[in-house]
């Protein structure tokens, strides 16, 4: 491996000079590429050329380098090696898309006692990617936990490939994700484009794998720290906390931030009191929160706080035991020496924040490598997204979902940039596929909207169809609930009248039977240029926008996963709770299906939206419909 520490304008004749000698790879810690601008675009391209001509394998540029922290090999110019003696090898693995975010991570976890097992600055990636290293990470043996800081990426499918290697070899990935935007959603002609920002594409990938998000470069660092700290094998079953006290402040406060924080406190077990209530203090409560008292310290107590601990973690209730520690004047050797045989022996997941503590047993239960929080909002926000990564399975590869092999030149021929779909061709679209729409029929005369509305039986909706209109309603261009012949002709004449007075030249008056459903959702897909096709579910009609209710997913996916999908919004909840009898498998089946026609969608930046469908026991019928193919 060659480190190559030279000016920009050098690097690419030493990177071919470096192939000729038999170097097959290399770290550029430079800058002054294509993040600088002007010539730096050409020497960066100059690099991307090579190393694909070669085959060379590049860290960089503008990296600041690698740390191996077993071997050991420093390849890197980070400051903050200056002010080691030694490393610290350890179980964590990073990459980082910010050197200094990278560098500073693996400082602060030293200073914690916490080893790094490698440490990548990935710079401009012409080479080499984050995706390469986390799939590395993953079939590494000495590398437990994964960390990463991922500003952008370009290659959605290895990156998603490279979290599910980390996840068949049951090691997390903790990942915070910055720079996010609206860059996702640029048609703004459709409600798509308020509702599916970028920040909620990575979101639903990241749940869809299983990884585990941090808001900050400070809770990054608790959650690799706490998971690099414990046996996996004891993450937790479910999200029940048992918070054990020497003092009753603590308990109520760690109570409060349990739930503010989605985590139970259930009531132990008669069992589990009954047989607590002789190895504590007289004055101590045996609800939860377990409150020991201070007079636990006193040496006969002291004596029996193995057992309690054993006894609370032996509870069904429980899945998590954490104690909120504070200042101790005594006692603290014991206390700490009880928690490290505990967490030895005990199958349950162990946590532990400790405010002001004393020297003696904070020392014993550090050197022991437990990761012990400053403070317990800290822990319980750690806990929290711990619990949910272990009780949440992540998507599988459903082989049940397809993509559908659908003829779209048949509806949509030669399409340019901006080329908007009328409605009574996406209806054609969604029927063809399979999928029920409303009745309807374009009229280009009142009489012929009247026999079409005979056709379709009262009531009637009406609707100004022209590509130069997406959202009707606010264009004055929608009447609804029309239920004669004369309310029609009405309509009809006021709408043709309304599109003259604004000068919108229309295709025709679109006339569709008035359906009627329980509930409104919006189902759309649009392709995301990082990792595909995405379908966005929420609520629909005129709360499309109002309401923020709304969840993504990645395309195609079965009905099992469009189930799982709708479970997650508040107006599915709601409506299944007010009516045991509401079938919200059939909503399902339609949303999936839709998923797997979208997916063969063959336009390189488009929106499909159907907002909304109507809902009604089985009936799921498509009312509306909108395709706008932005680059094909």
């Amino acid at each position: 491996m060659a480190i190559i520490a030279v000016a920009a304008a050098s690097v690419p004749k030493l990177i071919e000079e470096c192939v000729r000698a038999g170097i097959q790879s290399g770290i550029v810690w430079a800058s002054g590429f294509a993040e600088a601008g002007g010539d730096g675009v050409r020497l960066q391209r100059e690099l991307v050329d090579i190393c694909a001509e070669t085959g060379f394998q590049l860290c960089g540029p503008n990296s600041i380098g690698i740390v191996n922290y077993w071997l050991p090999m420093i390849g890197s110019f980070a400051s903050t090696l200056v002010a080691a003696d030694q490393l610290l090898p350890g179980n964590i693995s990073m990459v980082s898309q910010s050197g200094g975010i990278g560098v500073m991570t693996q400082a602060m976890a030293q200073m914690a006692g916490f080893g790094f097992r490698f440490n990548v600055s990935s710079g401009n990636e012409v080479a080499l990617t984050t995706s390469d290293f986390l799939a590395a990470f993953a079939e590494d043996p000495k590398t437990k936990i994964i960390a990463s800081y991922v500003e952008g990426l370009r290659d959605g499918p290895r990156f998603i490939a490279a979290i599910e290697r980390a996840r068949s070899a049951r090691k997390p990935v903790v990942l915070i994700k910055a720079g996010v935007s609206a860059a996702s959603a640029r048609a703004a002609a459709a409600h798509t484009g308020a509702l599916a920002g970028e920040d909620r594409v990575w979101q639903a990938i990241f749940r869809e794998q299983g990884v585990i998000t941090a808001e900050s470069h400070r809770e990054l660092l608790d959650i690799a720290l706490f998971l690099s700290s414990i046996d996996l094998a004891t993450l937790p079953a479910g999200k029940r906390v048992a918070i054990v006290t020497f003092g009753g402040g603590g308990g109520v406060l760690s109570t409060d931030l349990c739930s503010r924080y989605g985590l139970e406190t259930p009531t132990l077990t008669q069992t589990t009191m009954d047989h607590l209530v002789p190895i504590m203090p007289p004055i101590a409560s045996v609800s939860n929160p377990i409150d020991l008292t201070p007079d636990t310290f006193k040496p006969e107590w002291l004596a029996q706080f193995p057992r309690v601990l054993d006894a609370i973690a032996a509870d069904p209730n429980i899945d998590i035991v954490f104690l909120p520690l504070t200042a101790m004047a005594r006692g603290a050797d014991e206390v700490g020496r009880a928690l490290i045989e505990f967490r030895r022996r005990t199958k349950k997941t162990v946590c532990v924040s400790w405010t002001i503590p004393p020297k003696e047993g904070f020392d014993l239960v550090v050197a022991d490598g437990m990761y012990v929080f400053p403070e317990p909002s800290r822990a319980i926000g750690v806990l929290a997204k711990v619990a949910a990564y272990a009780t949440t399975k992540p998507r599988e590869h459903l082989k049940s979902a397809k993509v559908h092999a659908f003829d779209w030149n048949v509806f949509v021929s030669r399409p340019e940039s901006g080329t908007v779909v009328s409605e009574d061709s996406c209806h054609r679209i969604l029927r063809a596929a399979g999928l029920c729409v409303a009745e309807g029929r374009l009229a280009n005369s009142e009489n012929e909207a009247a026999e079409v509305a005979r056709t379709v039986e009262f009531p009637v909706a009406i609707k100004g169809i022209s590509s130069d209109v997406t959202h009707r309603a606010a264009a004055g261009l929608l009447e609804l609930d029309l239920r004669s012949e004369t309310e029609l002709r009405e309509a009809y004449r006021r709408l043709a009248s309304h599109s003259v007075a604004k000068g919108v030249a229309l295709d025709g008056l679109y006339v569709q039977h008035m359906e009627q459903g329980r509930l409104e959702l919006l189902v759309s897909a649009f392709r995301d240029p990082v990792f595909g096709v995405m379908v966005t579910c929420g609520a629909g009609g005129n709360l499309a926008e109002i309401i923020d209710d709304v969840t993504l997913e990645r395309a195609p996916f079965d009905s099992r996963q469009a189930l799982t999908v709708l479970k997650r919004l508040r107006i599915i909840r709601g409506a299944a709770r007010l009516d045991s009898s509401a079938n919200v498998e059939a909503v399902a089946d339609f949303v999936s299906r839709f998923s797997e026609l979208a997916a063969s969608a063959p336009w390189h930046r488009f929106v499909f939206e159907v907002n909304p469908i109507k809902w009604h026991s089985n009936n799921v019928v498509a009312v509306d419909g909108l395709l706008i193919i932005e680059e094909p």
